[in-house]
């Protein structure tokens, strides 16, 4: 090999490590469901911290049964028997199940791509807008808290085993819109492995 090649050669290398990782390596894109939680106001997460390691991404809960950005299946099942009738919520000592943390501290990035229904594709998300989450919970479909809400679509709940879901701090819902959260429409999104 001669000089030059070398030259050539070393050349190539600065400049691809150089690029950012995300145009190096790609990721692939999948469509899901976001919904929404004020994580301040609960008393714990799965992963131990009610915010991201970042100040400038949001947290998140990835569903349990969720095709794509599962970190595993909770325990625990799907009983009427914890819920109580007509209002939509568990009996009040109930206990949660308990989640595996293989996914804790993973980032995605997040696009809007319109209100949930809308169905999330790739054109429409051309000029949307986009945040970045950490997952720092679990969104369980065999939890109380999500089974019991027999009057929310199960894809908004993260109870649909073929939906990607993921529960984004209410702080994200202005950055994806534009405009408030007040009992605003769930959004149809695409999310991106990414690195956090």
């Amino acid at each position: 090999m001669g000089l030059q090649s070398i030259y050539l050669l070393l050349g190539f290398i600065a400049y691809a490590s150089s690029r950012p990782q995300s145009s190096v390596l790609s990721s692939p894109q999948f469509t899901g469901v976001a919904t929404f939680n004020n994580y301040a106001s609960q008393g714990n997460t799965n992963c131990g911290p009610k915010t991201p390691s970042n100040p400038l991404y949001y947290g998140a809960a990835a569903g349990d049964i969720s095709p794509n950005i599962s970190g595993g299946l909770c325990t625990g099942s799907i009983d009427s028997s914890l819920c109580v009738q007509g209002q939509q919520s568990p009996v009040s000592d109930y206990e949660g199940p308990s989640c595996p943390r293989t996914n804790c501290g993973v980032c995605y990035q997040v696009t809007n791509v319109g209100p949930y229904g809308s169905g999330a594709t790739a054109a429409a998300a051309a000029g949307a807008r986009s945040v970045v989450v950490q997952i720092i919970d679990s969104c369980p479909s065999t939890s109380a808290w999500n089974f019991c809400k027999t009057e929310v679509p199960s894809d908004e709940r993260c109870g649909s085993a073929g939906t990607n879901s993921l529960d984004i701090d209410l702080g994200a819902y202005r950055a994806l819109t534009g405009g408030a959260w007040n009992n605003s429409p769930n959004l149809d999104i695409l999310i991106q492995a990414v690195a956090c």
